[in-house]
């Protein structure tokens, strides 16, 4: 990371200095997902239903679900909230609805396309 990124961080910041430029990250986070969400709506033919927009606890729900899933693989992300007996884990389903973490995960985004260089333009993806 380069030092620009996050000048408040630094080898004597405090935990909640720390805890905050995560918040940040969250924050950025749930503005970009919402949007490129609303991107995606105003692309579309023919209007479709507007789900709600993602919260700050939405997507930290999402986060610590996906760090979880690491933790007892499955073969797919619907296995995950799956009823069948063999692969029941009730832990999935009643922290996010199935659909509301694919939604999430389809719309995730860290950053505006509509603030992308020109085709050509050298820039960092990342």
């Amino acid at each position: 990371m380069k030092k620009s990124e996050a000048p408040r961080i630094n080898k004597d910041s405090s935990p909640l200095s720390v805890l905050m430029f995560f918040t940040e990250i969250f924050h950025l986070l749930v503005e970009q997902t919402n949007m490129y969400y609303q991107q995606h709506l105003d692309r579309q033919a023919r209007p479709s239903h507007r789900l709600p927009d993602i919260t700050l606890p939405d997507m930290m729900t999402f986060v610590a679900l996906a760090l979880q899933m690491r933790h007892k693989l499955k073969d797919t992300l619907h296995d995950y909230w799956s009823r069948l007996r063999q692969l029941n884990n009730p832990f999935y389903g009643e922290t996010m609805a199935r659909d509301r973490f694919l939604h999430i995960l389809r719309f995730l985004h860290f950053a505006d396309n509509s603030q992308r260089p020109d085709e050509g333009e050298e820039y960092d993806r990342l």
